[in-house]
């Protein structure tokens, strides 16, 4: 899928943030660079059509303190100078994202007289959130769905036995962080939830699954649940590209629409957060605590069949939620 292979995995970080070039201007070899080194952020995924304001920073003329900059992307080549060496402002550019999803480039130029210019860009997907939008195949249409009240939420359902399940990822803007700090792929991977957050972040009427009932759900039993990763991983793809890589031993079915897509898992290090496990794993939060301070989850690996049991620290480890609720309810 797209946001593995253009950015291996996305497990370090989806968004990359290139050297920094220079440009000569029309000056001499022995003019000097800028000092520093020219910089902006841009979340890794954004939505399709959005506004977007970047800002440079890290541009030093140590003459004179003067700076100025200019901006060009990969669908629209012009380049944009949005402030002179001696003009006002910081150097801000507002652009608005293309309407078609994939990934694309944003760059930056700082330049002063009798200096090199000094550059950089940064590498971002775009994505579409509506249905059928970057996920494609994943069934969404073919069953009935809620909405959460509280932030209008969309979910997608289906019947396992006697319970219902949701068949996209919870989230809620209320708790859990974003895919690589990028909300516009909440309603699309959701949000990444630690136990602390999960145990209570479901909406009014829904809870989060047992372990039993998430076992239940498979047909299967036992702390590994053999043979039936296949049922729950969905058969789709994420801006064109498949979600879960084939292996022979894998033979992925959704038979309970569960549609499990690999988006990962996340380690919260004294609130660095580091995204592990893009397009290889699935997590899953259950109710059931470990111990004290730990809690168990189920998970998927790319090229195993079986559903495996894992224990998280509750507080540190973030995974996907799914909520579940009697079905006579």
């Amino acid at each position: 899928m797209r946001y593995k292979s253009i950015l291996l995995l996305l497990s370090a970080a989806a968004l990359a943030i290139l050297p920094s070039c220079h440009k000569k201007n029309e000056d001499t070899e022995s003019d000097p660079y800028l000092e520093g080194t020219v910089s902006f952020s841009i979340p890794s995924f954004v939505k399709v059509g959005d506004e977007l304001t970047v800002t440079p920073k890290g541009a030093v003329n140590p003459t004179t303190g003067n700076v100025g900059y200019y901006w060009f992307s990969s669908w629209n080549t012009a380049r944009d100078t949005v402030k002179t060496e001696n003009g006002s402002g910081d150097g801000s550019w507002t652009l608005t994202l293309p309407l078609a999803t994939g990934t694309y480039t944003v760059t930056v130029g700082a330049f002063a007289t009798d200096y090199i210019n000094i550059t950089t860009y940064k590498q971002f997907t775009v994505v579409d959130p509506s249905l059928e939008g970057s996920l494609k195949g994943m069934g969404y249409d073919s069953g009935s769905s809620m909405v959460d009240p509280r932030d209008n939420g969309v979910y997608y359902l289906t019947t396992a036995g006697d319970k219902v399940w949701m068949r996209n990822n919870l989230y809620y803007s209320g708790s859990g962080v974003s895919y690589e700090h990028s909300e516009a792929m909440d309603p699309i991977v959701g949000r990444l939830y630690n136990w602390n957050e999960a145990i209570s972040a479901c909406p009014e009427g829904w809870r989060l699954p047992t372990d039993e009932e998430f076992a239940a759900m498979t047909g299967a039993s036992g702390d590994v649940l053999s043979g039936v990763a296949g049922s729950i991983m969905a058969d789709g793809s994420f801006n064109g590209d498949k979600l879960w890589t084939f292996w022979p031993d894998v033979k992925i079915t959704n038979t309970t629409k569960f549609s499990a897509v690999p988006i990962g898992y996340a380690i919260d290090q004294e609130g660095n957060m580091k995204y592990m496990g893009s397009g290889e794993y699935a997590a899953f939060w259950t109710a059931d605590e470990s111990g004290e301070e730990s809690a168990k989850y189920r998970y998927i690996y790319v090229s195993k069949s079986d559903i495996f049991a894992g224990h998280g620290e509750k507080d540190s480890f973030r995974a996907s939620v799914r909520c579940v609720k009697d079905s006579g309810e």
